[in-house]
């Protein structure tokens, strides 16, 4: 399922990094800065417009410098790492796009239709809401693992076999 690589305590930390900040974003800003600012919603409903913000700055700080560690002299293993997780926020890019259409969509809907509270809840919350909820869970999921394998010189062996080491690194097993 991995590889081991063997790895300095130095590429270690660097192939760690994308990880940690991708983790940050999910954990503190989209759940802890998320229900801060849910919680004075009615007082100050566009502060709950900071996580979204927040978050396109920091996905859009991943997957530039990303491509910067790839047209750098950073190892192999550190541009893997780096690379990984530029392809995990694209996803997550998307994933946060839709649910910020969604989610705007059902109050421009609410707001013209006359819809109820309740009605405009259930719609935002079951079709937007839900399944970004879902997948922030696997990818928190995702995430921790990654960091797990840069903290331990590992990748993934379908990763390897996809992006194989133009220098032969040494392989461990």
């Amino acid at each position: 399922m991995h590889q081991q690589f063997t790895v300095s305590p130095e590429e270690s930390h660097l192939a760690k990094w994308p990880h940690e900040i991708f983790l940050i974003n999910l954990i503190f800003n989209h759940i802890l800065v998320f229900a801060t600012t849910f919680g004075v919603y009615r007082t100050f409903p566009l502060l709950v417009l900071i996580v979204p913000i927040t978050s396109f700055i920091i996905i859009f700080y991943i997957i530039i410098k990303a491509r910067q560690i790839a047209g750098s002299n950073a190892t192999w293993f550190i541009k893997s790492h780096w690379k990984i997780a530029a392809q995990r926020n694209l996803h997550f890019l998307w994933l946060l796009t839709a649910t910020c259409a969604i989610i705007g969509g059902g109050l421009l809907i609410s707001k013209v239709t006359g819809w109820s509270i309740i009605v405009t809840i259930s719609l935002i919350g079951g079709v937007g809401l839900l399944p970004f909820m879902v997948t922030l869970l696997i990818l928190v999921v995702l995430g921790n693992d990654s960091l797990y394998q840069a903290r331990h010189g590992k990748l993934p062996k379908r990763f390897v076999k996809l992006n194989p080491d133009p220098l032969n690194s040494s392989i461990s097993s």
